[in-house]
């Protein structure tokens, strides 16, 4: 027979399932038909677009703006590394990453660009155009920055026979280059 003890695991244990299926439904009644696909007018497809290359440039400039300090650590006393090798990989990592935070934004402004010309807004297109340029060419900076910084690394591994991060960083140099080679 059922005891009052295995019913009340039972319920416990279904009350979860029960609360996600409940959010599920709210959310399935709730949301207008189609939220998701929303359609969007040209100009708001590329107001859009451009929104999002603005959040991608501020990353992008989050990650060279910490590169930078991770950069200069090496020359500190107090730093979190353990040797400059390590700290200069660190900020070979930042600018690699804000060079994909500046590629993808160059991307989306070249969206932003042709939904404004769908849009028929000439001068914002050309304008979203003249942006993903820059950020393109933020993109290829960053890529050399970091392979000069990957360069500095693998001396300081090599300095003090680190053969495995020495490796490492010859790979994400290689890495910086053949895609620096893929972006002209």
């Amino acid at each position: 027979m059922f005891e009052a003890g295995n019913l009340i695991g039972i319920e416990v244990s279904a009350r979860p399932l029960l609360g996600r299926l409940l959010a599920a439904a709210f959310l399935f009644f709730a949301l207008p038909d189609g939220y998701a696909a929303e359609t969007l007018t040209p100009r708001q497809e590329a107001e859009q677009w451009e929104e999002v290359a603005k959040l991608r440039l501020q990353a992008a400039r989050g990650h060279e703006l910490q590169a930078e300090r991770r950069r200069r650590e090496p020359f500190n006393t107090t730093d979190g590394f353990t040797t400059a090798g390590d700290a200069l990989d660190a900020a070979g990592d930042g600018r690699y990453s804000a060079s994909e935070d500046y590629r993808i934004a160059s991307k989306h402004w070249e969206k932003a660009a042709k939904a404004y010309k769908a849009a028929g807004d000439p001068d914002k297109a050309k304008n979203a155009l003249e942006n993903a340029a820059i950020t393109w060419e933020a993109a290829r900076r960053a890529l050399r920055e970091g392979a000069d910084l990957y360069k500095m690394a693998e001396d300081e591994f090599d300095s003090v026979n680190s053969l495995d991060k020495k490796i490492s960083v010859l790979r994400k140099s290689a890495r910086n280059l053949e895609l620096l080679m893929e972006m002209r």
